[in-house]
């Protein structure tokens, strides 16, 4: 049924996860991730699920890339599927075909989860990355700040790179009294600040997709483009759920208040629509940065606007694409789209979607992009130099790397 497909898609590719399977023996254990709740939708019916893009007639050139031109890290990849070396080893195998030389696992979680991770994946920390996450169970409890703090310290000195933060924090966690708990709460400063001190960076994900705060409907791009047909889940108009420009007022307030710590503002923050708004907010906040995870579809239908906002915050921006595993091995239609972007000035060609319907609709946008043709030195920051300031520990397996390539 369509409602199930729609499930398992949801499960695959928000941040929460349900409870994952055993893990096979001699395999890291599976986390225990939570469902996001459920909000009521007044007035939502199910509508056909949307069909694939029709076939273009146009003719235009096209530039085949196999492969990144230079090596590449993706700062922003779900990869909480790895179970076995065989998994890591299937992985990396793909990453040896697109060009991509390391990636960021930011599944990491923190405990017993975190300490699996990292086992699981240090014969292969030359290429995979781990980030740890907050456990918010007990946030409303005296002393959660100070345990999940020390809790934090204690992946960060055992390898973990960075924190990952998802956008259950905004729109889910409530305190006692039923208000959500936004970035900005006090629990959270000695958390931010932690960071700054070890100079971890944070990838940042509060908010989403600004159509998904408005009524589901044909005038709704990404219900146009096939969302919300046959579940109304991670639509939040008139959920009771905070409102866009609110989690936005929350975020600015946590940035401004921590200047000495880097956040990484997940799906170029989720502002993709609007460049002008990202380059105000990125002259405001020099400790705020961005990455271009599933959010190619966004700037590239603006590839004037995009080209000119991308040299100019050339040092500000990183690679990443939101990788899960319902996508990783589509290497065609997911990986490499992303480097015809950067890399070439080909016209009117598939984004690299995140998500599709059963019928191969591009989930979050019915529209094709175009390329942007970067230079090489700025290709070159936005690929894996950017990373590399706040990644020391993989600055080594990473000149290797470069050399390999011939001094890239």
């Amino acid at each position: 049924m369509r409602f199930r497909f729609f499930v398992a898609i949801a499960a695959v590719c928000v941040a929460a996860y349900t409870q994952a399977p055993q893990a096979p023996q001699g395999a890291s254990e599976a986390p225990a991730k939570k469902q996001r709740p459920t909000y009521e939708h007044p007035g939502w019916k199910p509508t056909p699920l949307q069909t694939a893009m029709p076939k273009t007639s146009l003719k235009v050139e096209e530039h085949k890339i196999q492969k990144a031109k230079f090596p590449a890290i993706d700062i922003h990849f779900h990869a909480g599927f790895l179970r076995t070396p065989a998994d890591y080893q299937k992985l990396i195998a793909i990453m040896d075909q697109i060009g991509l030389a390391m990636l960021v696992n930011l599944d990491g979680g923190s405990g017993r989860t975190f300490d699996q991770y990292l086992k699981g994946s240090e014969p292969y920390k030359d290429r995979i990355i781990t980030f740890a996450r907050l456990n918010y169970d007990g946030i409303n409890e005296p002393g959660w700040s100070e345990k999940m703090t020390a809790e934090l310290e204690r992946c960060f000195r055992a390898g973990a790179q960075g924190l990952k933060i998802a956008k259950e924090l905004g729109l889910d966690l409530r305190n006692k009294d039923g208000s959500f708990i936004q970035c900005d709460d006090p629990r959270l400063d000695a958390i931010w600040e932690l960071c700054a001190r070890y100079n971890r960076p944070i990838v940042h994900h509060v908010n989403d997709q600004v159509d998904r705060f408005l009524p589901i409907g044909p005038e709704n791009e990404r219900y146009e483009a096939g969302l919300w047909r046959d579940n109304p889940a991670e639509n939040y108009y008139r959920t009771g759920q905070p409102g866009f420009e609110e989690i936005n007022q929350h975020r600015e307030r946590m940035i401004a208040r921590h200047p000495k710590t880097t956040f990484i503002l997940a799906h170029i923050a989720h502002l993709g629509y609007d460049l002008q708004r990202v380059a105000a907010f990125l002259d405001k906040y020099p400790n705020a940065n961005v990455d271009l995870s599933a959010a190619i579809q966004e700037v590239g239908r603006q590839p004037h606007t995009a080209r000119k906002f991308l040299i100019q915050y050339q040092d500000r921006v990183f690679f990443g694409t939101d990788g899960v595993i319902s996508r990783a091995t589509d290497v065609d239609g997911f990986w490499r789209p992303h480097f015809r972007f950067f890399e070439t000035e080909d016209e009117y060609f598939d984004h690299p979607a995140q998500m599709l319907s059963p019928q191969g609709a591009p989930l979050h946008g019915r529209w094709k992009i175009y390329g942007i043709g970067l230079p090489d030195d700025v290709l070159r920051k936005i690929y894996y130099q950017n990373a590399l300031r706040y990644l020391p520990a993989a600055r080594p397996a990473m000149e290797k790397r470069v050399a390999a390539r011939g001094g890239d």
